[in-house]
């Protein structure tokens, strides 16, 4: 019998079971904030900034809560059980007066740590922190400049401050092991001191520190404003595991007992309250002038996202795929972790998994039996598709196929990467070609004035007015890119961070200032579907049939269709992306190469320096940004969401899900190595049974096979989203896909959840 086999008989332990309830019953409890340090000590205030930083990160460790949550395998925690204090936010002052203003001049702060990166974790496991440290140490006398010497201070700081830590989590495990009555947990609670002892400081040897050591950097990296993901668990930690199969120090059900406590952990900060549910929400008072993030993006409104995301902290996992030498990486802990997703029942850690032509099909079945279950988990990335992008913007093909997530779903070298990202509102750019340069919400004139919109005559005139307004915007932030991009150094170094990004030390650089082996910026379209729908509907109605003039389009864009229902009726029966129709998806095409030839036309000046690999994305935030764009051509009204990511838009995929896997496709045939997700939605009648099963694995089957690049699939039934809303305390654990993480459905506003379920009911 395969292990895999042998992994979905496994059942839950008295000890997971315990800790789930617990787990879940503490998110009902609001968290007190904790009163850690505010500033760091005063006699440290003449150092470098660098060094200053480090400070602060060990100011906060050294005052952080040591408590354990009973019974559990792991120590650190961000949140406790009892009392349910909070220690994640709140960290040290580290600046001077001057230093922040000037940083604000910038538009920066200490806070302007982007996370949205993967840490170096083999090297973590392989070496241990002092291990790192005296790589560290031997830079010294290369070290140049009193910079390169403050950022070798800074690392060796930092990672003492983590060491410390640990040992007083052990010296925890130790008393409480004195105090336990239990001889069993004793034993555990002196085995965790020992493991703490060991791992992370030096290299881990079982698989117990492995994932200890993983736990322990990724919350003090949360706990010092580095939001990072956790990668690919399964290649770095699995020869722990075998090594430990192998030798019989652990048994398989042992080790599930370790994974599923390891995943737990992700959730013991999560919140299920009262102030997150629709009805005790206040409506949000939002200004159509103030654009929530970039003035490149038509997103609006805060409150309402900022609730909706109160259990996102970019925690992903990927499992599956290709591993540098190119064999498949799939192996027991791969199914360990989806087994433990499947039965938690909750929304953290994230999980994605790669698949490609040659993954095993057990992986395949696996993945689609736990998609049944509902929660929107793994998503689903093909490397067939997202290689060969990242090979053709530079990255060698062993570091492609190592590849990794952020914490969303854009896409990284993990351990080698600093990434940040900006959304690129293709709809903005169209609504400026209609609207002379102005937006229809706000009125400010933040676009081209590409001339009068009702003179144009042919389809290349709208084209090339599209193009234009593109052009300016992204060479706008190609520029503001490279102008800026190693002011976060002077404000918001990242010394521990940086200690575990290939090439840092090795520079005597942070990762802020370009010490990282790639640094990378995503250009992300936004609103691209509607863009794609709009430009066919005017290419098709206005300039092929002739069915209205455009200055009967802008009229009856002016007066949101109020009156021009005939039109707008026009305008939603031209083809839509997303139906397999080649004449909207060849529109599709024309505006994502341009989009993709147009940043690299840009980035071409800068390239030793940044790659701005492209993709396309709205994550969560597609009701801000529809509220912030006027109506469109493609007929959708002044305020309505757009679509989740690179999806059709609602209810325009008449064609089903085959119709959209083929359309997007097309799309990804163009270079997007950045990614951007087709979110899908599944009933679970159409799912049913073993029939069901090999009905979905043909679908995933077939994604990968078209060249598709990212795929999520929500299975949920239109009753069933209804009837949480009604009975929310039935439905605690119904999870929902977010565009680039999930939720738990009843903690959603009221428009998400009514946006689920119309989404839903269109299939």
């Amino acid at each position: 019998m395969t292990d895999h086999m042998r992994i979905e008989e496994l059942r839950d332990t008295p000890r997971v079971a315990d800790l789930r309830h617990r787990v879940r019953a503490a998110m009902e409890q609001p968290p007190v904030g904790w009163l850690g340090p505010t500033y760091i000590e005063s006699r440290f205030m003449s150092e470098p900034l660098p060094v200053r930083k480090a400070r602060a990160i060990a100011r906060k460790l050294a005052e952080m809560p040591t408590d354990l949550w009973e019974g559990q395998l792991f120590a650190g925690s961000m949140t406790l059980e009892s009392p349910r204090v909070h220690c994640e936010r709140g960290f040290p002052e580290y600046t001077t007066e001057s230093e922040r203003k000037a940083a604000a001049e910038q538009r920066l702060s200490i806070r302007s740590v982007f996370g949205h990166i993967v840490p170096d974790y083999p090297t973590l496991l392989g070496k241990g922190l002092r291990g790192i440290r005296a790589e560290a140490e031997e830079q010294r006398c290369q070290a140049g400049t009193n910079e390169e010497a403050a950022f070798l201070d800074s690392v060796a700081i930092a990672l003492d401050a983590v060491v410390d830590y640990a040992q007083r989590l052990a010296e925890r495990c130790e008393d409480e092991a004195r105090a336990e009555g239990n001889e069993q947990r004793a034993s555990e609670l002196f085995e965790m001191a020992e493991n703490l002892r060991q791992a992370p400081a030096g290299p881990s040897r079982t698989f117990w520190q492995a994932l200890q050591a993983v736990w322990l950097l990724h919350m003090v990296f949360h706990s010092t404003m580095n939001g990072n993901a956790v990668g690919r668990l399964d290649q770095y930690a699995w020869p722990y595991l075998r090594a430990d199969l192998e030798s019989g120090r652990l048994t398989l059900p042992r080790a599930a007992e370790l994974v599923d406590c390891f995943c737990l952990k992700f959730n013991e900060r999560a919140q299920t309250i009262e102030e997150q549910r629709p009805e005790a929400r206040t409506p949000e008072s939002v200004e159509a002038a103030r654009r929530t993030r970039h003035d490149t993006s038509s997103q609006i409104g805060t409150d309402r996202d900022s609730l909706d995301a109160t259990n996102h902290w970019l925690q992903n996992i990927v499992i599956g795929g290709l591993k540098p030498d190119g064999a498949d990486g799939t192996d027991p802990l791969t199914f360990l972790l989806l087994e433990s997703y499947r039965r938690n029942r909750m929304t953290n850690p994230l999980l994605t998994v790669r698949l490609h032509r040659d993954s095993p099909e057990e992986l395949v079945i696996r993945t689609c039996e736990v998609l049944k279950e509902g929660g929107g988990m793994p998503a689903i990335f093909n490397d067939e598709a997202i290689v060969p992008d990242l090979v053709r913007i530079g990255m060698p093909v062993g570091d492609a196929r190592d590849y990794t997530n952020d914490g969303c779903w854009e896409v990284i070298i993990p351990g080698r990467t600093d990434f940040r990202f900006q959304r690129l509102s293709m709809m903005l750019c169209l609504e400026w070609v209609l609207n002379r340069g102005a937006g229809r919400t706000d009125g400010l004139q933040a676009g081209l004035d590409t001339g009068d919109p009702r003179a144009f005559t042919t389809y290349q005139e709208v084209w090339q007015a599209f193009l234009r307004q593109l052009d300016s915007m992204v060479g706008r932030v190609v520029q503001q890119v490279a102008d800026t991009i190693d002011e976060r150094s002077t404000i918001a170094p990242v010394p521990l961070l940086s200690a575990l990004i290939d090439g840092a030390i090795a520079s005597r650089r942070d990762m802020t200032a370009g010490g990282a082996k790639y640094r990378t910026f995503g250009m992300l379209a936004e609103s691209a579907a509607h863009a794609i729908d709009s430009l066919t509907a005017i290419k098709t109605v206005i300039f092929e049939q002739s069915r209205a003039t455009m200055a009967d389009l802008c009229e009856a864009l002016d007066a949101d269709f109020c009156g021009y229902e005939p039109l707008r009726a026009q305008l939603l029966s031209a083809p839509k992306y997303g139906n397999d129709d080649d004449r909207a998806d060849a529109v599709g095409r024309e505006l994502i190469e341009a989009f993709t030839s147009i940043v690299h036309q840009h980035a071409q000046a800068h390239r030793s320096a940044i790659k701005f690999p492209c993709g396309v994305g709205t994550f969560s935030w597609y009701i801000g940004i529809g509220q912030g764009l006027g109506s469109s051509p493609d007929g959708r009204r002044s305020g309505e969401p757009v679509s989740s990511n690179f999806s059709p838009a609602l209810g325009r995929d008449a064609e089903g899900i085959p119709g959209a896997i083929l359309s997007y496709a097309k799309m990804n045939q163009c270079n997007l190595p950045a990614g951007g997700p087709l979110d899908l939605r599944l009933s679970k009648r159409l799912v049913l049974g073993e029939e069901g099963t090999q009905r979905m694995v043909g679908l995933v089957r077939g994604f990968v096979d078209t060249g598709g690049a990212m795929m999520t699939l929500t299975v949920a039934d239109t009753e069933e989203l209804r009837s949480a809303q009604r009975e929310p305390d039935r439905y605690e654990s119904l999870r929902v896909r977010m565009g680039g993480w999930c939720a738990y459905f009843t903690m959603l506003s009221r428009e998400q959840q009514d946006h689920h379920i119309h989404r839903q009911e269109a299939r």
